[in-house]
C-alpha cells in the first residue's frame, strides 16, 4: 500500500496549511532567476546559494544577488552544476566547460585544464575533508587537491576508478570517501586505497550513482539512476535494492539524497516528486496530488537546521518546503468528524502522549497503522476530563499510526509517527 498519510487527511488539512505557505516557489516570475532549471543548491548560514545554466544566486530569506562572471552570460562558468561553501565563506562552483571556479562574493579565481592539473573542465561533484583537502569530480576522473600545489589524480586506467565520469562524492566517518560514478559503480576511497563495487564485482544494483547519502545510523544510501534507492551498512554490502520492483517507491531514477532532521532519508525523483522512506514498507510520497508540490523532477536537496526542505527543480526553479508546518498543522487541526487528540512528542521514538479532553470515566484506546489493522486496543478509566496517556511504542516498526479514543458515544482521533 502506498504510504501519503492518507490523501484524504492531506486534503482535510492543506486548506489551512496553504495559508501558512507550506509550500513557497521561486522562480523567474518573481525572482532574478533567468532560467527555472536550478541544478544545484548550497546552504550558508541562513544564506541559499543556487547554481543554473545562467549563473550564481543568493538569497537571504528577504533580497536576491544574481552574479555572473566577469558579466558575460554565455561564458562556461555560469553553468553551473555544483556549489561547495569552504570554512572561509569562499563559494567552489563546479561548471559545465569552465572548471573549477573560486567565488569570494566580490572576486573569481578559475582552475581549468589550461592552469591547473584539473583533467576536465566539466566539474561535477566537489567536497571538502577534514584535512582541508578538496575532492573534484569531473568527467575525465577525480582530482584532490590539497588548496595549494599538490594535486593526485586518479583515473580509470590507472587505479581501481571503472568509470572516469564521476558524479558525486561524498565524506563519511574517519575520512572515508564515497564516490559514484555514470556506469563504474561506486568507489570507496580509504587514504590512498580505492575498492569499486560494480553489478558484476559486488552487487550494486545501478552501475551509475546519481548522488549519495550518510546516515547516522550507519546506513549509507545511493540514488540509482535505473535501479531507484540502494542501501548498504557501514562498509560492508549488500546492498539492498529498494525500487518500484519489490516496494512503493515510485521511481526508478533518483536524482538526489538528503538526510532530514529525523535521520530519514529523503529522495528527489526524476518523475515522482520527492520521497521519503519511513522504514519497512513505509513511504512518504510528497506531490501534486499530496501537497500539491509544483514539479515532480528533483534535481537538488537540502534541509536546513529548522528542517525545512528546499528544492531545485526542473521547471518551477527553487521551492520551499516548510514541512514541519505540515506536521504542526497534522497536530493542531481536527481529523475529519472528530475533534484531534493531541499526541506529542512528533515524530516519536520510544513512548507518545496522548492529551484527550473527552467526558466520562472509561476509556477504549485502539492503535491501527497505515493499511487500517488494528495494532493495539487498551481501556483506562479515569474522573478527569483533560488528562495525559503515556503509551510505550518501542515495539512498534517505523511508520505512521492513526489513534481513536472512545467514550460512550464520543470519540477523538491522532495521528502520530514512529521513528
Amino acid at each position: 500500500m502506498k504510504l501519503f498519510f492518507s490523501i484524504s487527511i492531506f486534503q482535510f488539512l492543506l486548506g489551512s496549511v496553504n495559508a501558512q505557505q507550506l509550500l513557497t516557489v521561486y522562480d523567474t516570475s518573481n525572482t532574478p532567476l533567468i532560467i527555472n532549471k536550478i541544478n544545484c543548491l548550497a546552504k550558508e548560514g541562513n544564506i541559499l546559494w543556487s547554481g543554473s545554466e545562467y549563473g550564481l544566486t543568493s538569497f537571504d530569506g528577504l533580497s536576491w544577488n544574481f552574479f555572473l562572471f566577469n558579466n558575460q552570460s554565455t561564458s562556461y562558468l555560469n553553468n553551473i552544476l555544483a556549489i561547495t561553501i569552504d570554512a572561509f565563506g569562499n563559494k567552489w562552483i563546479g561548471t559545465a566547460g569552465g572548471g573549477l571556479g573560486k567565488f569570494d562574493g566580490t572576486n573569481w579565481n578559475i582552475y581549468s585544464t589550461s592552469n591547473s592539473p584539473l583533467p576536465s573542465n566539466i566539474v561535477k561533484a566537489i567536497t571538502i575533508d577534514s584535512q582541508n583537502k578538496m575532492w573534484i569530480g569531473t568527467t575525465a576522473g577525480l582530482a584532490i587537491w590539497d588548496m595549494d600545489t599538490t594535486w593526485t589524480i586518479y583515473q580509470q586506467f590507472s587505479s581501481a576508478l571503472m568509470s572516469d565520469n564521476i558524479e558525486c562524492i561524498v565524506l563519511a566517518f574517519n575520512d572515508t570517501m564515497w564516490v559514484g560514478t555514470v556506469n563504474g559503480g561506486l568507489t570507496r576511497v580509504v587514504d590512498t586505497s580505492l575498492v569499486t563495487y560494480t553489478i558484476l564485482n559486488g552487487g550494486v544494483p545501478d552501475n551509475t550513482i546519481q548522488d549519495i547519502a550518510i546516515g547516522n545510523n550507519g546506513f549509507r544510501w545511493l540514488g540509482c539512476a535505473a535501479h531507484g534507492l540502494s542501501t548498504f551498512l557501514y562498509n560492508s554490502p549488500p546492498f539492498i535494492e529498494l525500487s518500484p520492483a519489490n516496494s512503493d517507491m515510485p521511481s526508478y531514477t533518483i536524482n538526489s539524497l538528503a538526510i532530514d532532521t529525523a535521520g530519514k532519508i529523503i529522495c528527489g525523483t526524476y518523475e515522482s516528486g520527492l520521497v521519503r522512506y519511513l522504514g519497512g514498507i513505509y513511504w512518504q510520497v510528497f506531490n501534486e496530488s499530496t501537497i500539491g508540490l509544483p514539479d515532480s523532477s528533483i534535481n537538488d536537496i537540502i534541509v536546513d537546521a529548522n528542517g525545512v526542505i528546499w528544492l531545485a527543480t526542473t521547471n518551477k526553479g527553487i521551492v520551499r518546503f516548510n514541512e514541519p508546518m505540515l506536521y504542526l498543522s497534522i497536530q493542531n487541526n481536527s481529523l475529519p468528524d472528530h475533534p484531534n487528540i493531541k499526541i506529542h512528542p512528533y515524530p516519536a521514538t520510544d513512548f507518545i502522549n496522548l492529551n484527550t479532553a473527552l467526558d466520562g470515566n472509561k476509556f477504549a484506546i485502539k492503535i491501527f497503522d497505515v493499511t487500517g489493522k488494528k495494532i493495539r486496543e487498551d481501556f483506562i478509566q479515569s474522573t478527569q476530563t483533560n488528562f495525559e496517556i503515556r503509551m510505550d511504542i518501542s515495539e512498534f516498526i517505523e511508520g505512521i499510526y492513526f489513534v481513536k479514543i472512545n467514550s460512550g458515544l464520543n470519540t477523538q482521533s491522532g495521528i502520530f509517527v514512529k521513528i
